[in-house]
């Protein structure tokens, strides 16, 4: 890569990759499994007052009947993690046609479990936990009525739709072989050239939320959205750019939005 030029994280080659494929979707269901320990095995919980701080004490599982049984907001971290890996990988095995090299397939693995093992830890962490001002008796239902465990999962739900409507709406346009070298502008991309990485970011801030708190959700949401506007979009406008020339730039001047200002 060439000093000042820009990182592109995803090749734009197409290629079956079963290697790399196969290292991503097995990583990242591992993921589910590593989060659920960290809570249910107590391992959150001791790194936590090792480090000097005070987490929620929830009952440890100590065999395989006890590891099932999660208080109602355990359970909803759980499903946060498992919503996040069961999307990335159906996009793996029936949307994406990208190359997947066995770094990669390893890499953004642990990038996405880096994020989640902190929104975890923070979630038994009794100085962020949203868990610390709820009874661990509340349903779950009640949890999701709190204000902002309630604005979390919207902006979770919300995003993580939206991103994976978004992707099969392109899959299904590309599949068309009378759209061959053309470039997608239909469905929820007809509103902002980069809908899903938009989305992405909004579902990764309310992920964030409901585990840390509205601080750790912005701050999340401020990471996501400053290294696509800085990196990923512009990266991505240059490809689109080179790839379909002035239909890509009537594309441009045809949405309705710009989900960064400035930049498609």
């Amino acid at each position: 890569m060439a000093p000042g030029e820009l990182r592109d994280n995803v090749s734009r080659l197409k290629s079956p990759s079963p290697i790399g494929r196969g290292l991503f979707v097995g990583l990242r269901a591992a993921d589910v499994f590593w989060q659920y320990s960290l809570i249910s095995r107590g391992w959150g919980m001791r790194l936590i007052e090792k480090l000097g701080g005070t987490a929620i004490h929830y009952p440890i599982g100590l065999n395989i009947m006890d590891l099932v049984r999660l208080q109602p907001y355990q359970s909803l971290v759980t499903l946060l993690a498992l919503g996040s890996s069961v999307k990335q990988i159906v996009h793996m095995l029936f949307v994406s046609e990208q190359e997947m090299d066995a770094a990669s397939g390893v890499a953004i693995p642990f990038f996405n479990t880096f994020f989640n093992s902190i929104n975890t830890i923070l979630s038994i962490w009794a100085l962020s936990s949203p868990a610390s001002s709820i009874s661990q008796s509340a349903s779950l239902s009640g949890l999701v009525s709190t204000p902002l465990v309630a604005a979390g999962m919207a902006a979770y739900t919300i995003g993580l739709l939206t991103e994976a409507v978004s992707e099969f709406q392109r899959k299904a346009f590309k599949q068309n072989p009378a759209n061959r070298g053309k470039i997608y502008s239909g469905g929820l991309f007809s509103l902002a050239t980069n809908i899903n990485y938009g989305a992405y970011t909004v579902w990764r801030a309310g992920y964030a939320m409901v585990c840390g708190g509205f601080l750790w959700g912005a701050t999340t949401g401020a990471f996501f959205f400053y290294d696509f506007a800085s990196r990923g979009v512009p990266v991505l406008d240059q490809y689109l750019s080179k790839t379909y020339g002035d239909q890509y730039r009537e594309v441009k001047a045809s949405v309705k939005y710009s989900l960064i200002p400035g930049v498609y």
